[in-house]
């Protein structure tokens, strides 16, 4: 028999709980206690670990995401593959309101520390609003997706890069650090 599931948005607190009601309205055959247990433990770990990537925050406290995902990578350092575009999602709630939105992007490689300059279209971050557009709102839920160009050019070295959305202030609503390594594209 088909199982259909409805997609819906729950708060972080009923997690656990809306896994475990799912979960039971599956099981067949009655289970041990533990067995159910270990069972919800593992679908909770790979539900947890596999969604988002391991960042950094940013100095002077600016406001950290509340998640970030970044195409084919799912542990630090992310491989950006020169030729094509690195592609990352960030999930924040906007400290405050904002007419216009920007990217600012710093890399540090090899002892150096310059801004990675993004082409206007791409820095221009409320084209990228996934859920939203600008102006956005103060504790607005938002989903951006930064699609970064890696050119040929690029030398294979490893970097971090700080990623910063600002208003047209340049005050911060989020900000991350991420571990990553320009390699050459794989042969076809």
């Amino acid at each position: 028999m088909p199982v259909c599931y409805k997609s819906q948005s729950i708060a972080a607190d009923d997690f656990i709980p809306a896994i475990v009601s799912q979960f039971s309205k599956l099981l067949i055959v009655p289970m041990a206690p533990l067995t159910v247990v270990l069972v919800l433990v593992g679908v909770l770990a790979v539900t947890v670990s596999g969604a988002g990537v391991a960042t950094r925050a940013c100095s002077d406290g600016r406001p950290r995401p509340t998640e970030v995902r970044v195409e084919g990578c799912t542990v630090p350092p992310c491989d950006l593959v020169r030729g094509s575009d690195a592609v990352m999602d960030m999930d924040f709630t906007a400290p405050f309101a904002a007419a216009s939105l920007r990217t600012e992007v710093i890399a540090t490689a090899l002892g150096a520390t310059a801004p990675f300059e993004l082409p206007p279209d791409r820095a221009a971050a409320c084209n990228w609003l996934q859920n939203t557009h600008c102006p956005v709102s103060a504790h607005e839920d938002i989903t951006y997706r930064l699609s970064m160009p890696v050119l040929l050019v690029y030398p294979r070295v490893s970097l971090t890069l700080e990623i910063n959305l600002v208003d047209e202030n340049r005050q911060s609503l989020a900000c991350f650090v991420l571990d990553a390594r320009v390699v050459s594209g794989r042969a076809v």
